[in-house]
């Protein structure tokens, strides 16, 4: 997985449209399975095996979830905004797909539109390459945008400020492109529910370490400038672990007992890996209350001080 890689033409990394985290997936899996500098593939085969090995996931129903997700975006199309005409051109992602309709497939498959050829094959400039190995573990849509926006202008002379790289995005483009209108209207509920959680998951997961700052316009939030860096060699950032899945146990079981000590092993240690790294650097705000969680019964001194954490953060936000 470590090699694989996510090629969009840009015009398709800024278009409009509406995903759900599972469709992302889907599209982003499928677009490591083929050479973008070369032409329309064909039909594209996802195994369920393959789909979870690459996101670490094993949920009991994955199969009908993603057979739910081709069929779903086969009826939501990419929005493309030429604003010299003043004309928007809509196309399908896929031109078909297949699966199994019991529910218990190996598979499901898709098949590229003939119309989204010229942005995702025979790619030759004007493109933005991603590293699947983090694409994968951003657990949101925007989180996944946000992370393709900001390393569309990597190279580009313009964006680059001293060793990192700046770009200004507008809150109203932001929403729109990653269709998310008429919701988070108060600047305060975007931050919070939106801009917050994609950085700190990008910070946490990727190769970036990205700082933001509100833009005004008068007295209003209009959008946000993000400013980050290129965590590469020795010096780059802890890579957080995959915990362990929780097991078919009783509640409060010693079995049960035994995964929380685990996991918090594992959480406790990226931990102190990531301040010995940056000491203003902190664990994403879930991963605070996962350590809450499994230190409740066996380490109060480590339960009260992510308790603290928590509100302190939460504070912040509002």
């Amino acid at each position: 997985m470590d090699q694989l890689t996510i090629v969009q033409a840009n015009d398709l990394v800024d278009a409009s449209y509406s995903l759900s985290i599972n469709e992302v997936r889907l599209i982003s899996l499928a677009a490591t399975m083929f050479d973008s500098r070369k032409p329309n593939c064909g039909e594209i085969k996802i195994y369920i095996a393959d789909f979870k090995k690459a996101y670490g996931i094993d949920y009991c129903d994955i199969y009908s979830q993603l057979r739910e997700a081709v069929k779903s975006i086969m009826r939501k199309p990419i929005k493309l905004y030429d604003s010299e005409i003043n004309e928007v051109n809509e196309l399908a992602w896929l031109v078909g797909n297949r699966y199994n309709p019991s529910g218990d497939g190996s598979y499901v498959s898709m098949t590229f539109s003939p119309l989204i050829e010229p942005y995702l094959f025979e790619l030759k400039e004007r493109f933005t390459k991603i590293d699947f190995k983090y694409a994968a573990k951003l657990n949101t849509p925007f989180s996944f945008r946000l992370y393709q926006w900001l390393k569309k202008v990597e190279h580009l002379n313009k964006n680059k400020n001293g060793g990192a790289v700046s770009i200004e995005l507008d809150n109203q483009w932001m929403k729109d492109q990653a269709q998310i209108i008429g919701k988070y209207a108060d600047w305060r509920d975007f931050k919070k529910y939106v801009i917050v959680p994609a950085v700190d998951k990008i910070n946490n997961e990727t190769d970036l370490s990205v700082m933001w700052e509100p833009i005004k316009t008068g007295r209003a939030i209009s959008g946000v400038r993000f400013t980050y860096v290129i965590e590469t060699g020795a010096f780059a950032k802890p890579v957080r672990p995959r915990l362990k899945r929780r097991p078919k146990v009783i509640k409060g079981s010693d079995a049960e007992g035994s995964w929380m000590r685990a996991n918090l092993k594992l959480l406790l240690a990226y931990e102190v890996e990531l301040k010995a790294y940056d000491s203003a650097v902190k664990l994403d705000i879930k991963d605070v209350e996962r350590i809450a969680e499994y230190s409740y019964i066996f380490d109060r001194v480590t339960h009260k001080r992510a308790l603290r954490e928590l509100s302190e953060r939460r504070a912040r936000v509002v």
